[in-house]
């Protein structure tokens, strides 16, 4: 038991990724203004794409974990509404990948009709994160991060190599305000997984919010 708690902090570092691109919205101020009266919401993620081992709702879970550890109640994981949101989840990340390559962050034209969606599903998932107790009452959120990823095994299995992108997208404004494209490495094992997974997504919100400061 010793001998494997010592080596989960090691590869644990795996989790630290091995690049990001990041793209901000010159009319964004940053870091943003979240906070405990104003916080973000995290959109359910699919993690059933990256190609691991582990049990896509427990990676599920410990995003969640990650999530209120790191940033407590100025950040609200949805994780446990992905049945509700269904493949808004992946259109929403792709939508705002593509405008934001094309340094479009107004999400108009073909992207306006995922923000429809998503401002259609606002009042079903505030009541749910409040029945969820995840809220104490009812909010609008400004700030909506979403993210997709897709991972593929390396090393023979050994090790995953995740690609994750997306970004935070203001629904008062109707604009991208900063995007990321991150690739990290960790090691395929399941119960390593759960302790990796958490560093490298909360990793992934702080360049987001912060606009890639440190």
């Amino acid at each position: 038991m010793r001998s494997r708690l010592s080596v989960l902090p090691v590869l644990a570092l795996f989790a630290l990724g091995c690049g990001a691109e990041i793209k901000l919205n010159p009319n964004a101020k940053f870091p943003l203004a979240i906070s405990n009266e104003t916080p973000g919401f995290l959109f359910p993620i699919n993690m059933s794409h990256l190609g691991a081992k582990g049990d896509p709702t427990l990676m599920g879970v410990s995003v969640t974990a990650g999530v209120i550890a790191k940033f407590g109640k100025q950040l609200i994981s949805g994780q446990q509404l992905f049945d509700l949101v269904g493949n808004l989840s992946f259109e929403l990340a792709e939508t705002i990948d593509s405008q934001a390559k094309a340094n479009t962050w107004a999400m108009s034209g073909a992207a306006e009709q995922v923000a429809t969606a998503l401002t259609n599903l606002k009042e079903q998932i505030i009541q749910k994160l409040v029945d969820l107790k995840l809220l104490d009452k009812p909010i609008k959120f400004k700030y909506i991060i979403a993210l997709h990823s897709h991972g593929e095994s390396a090393m023979g299995g050994k090790m995953l190599k995740v690609n994750s992108w997306g970004g935070i997208y203001d629904s008062e404004t109707k604009e991208i305000l900063s995007y990321i494209n991150s690739i990290n490495t960790m090691v395929n094992d399941d119960k390593a997984l759960l302790g990796q997974i958490p560093l490298t997504y909360n990793d992934i919100l702080s360049k987001l919010i912060t606009g890639g400061k440190k």
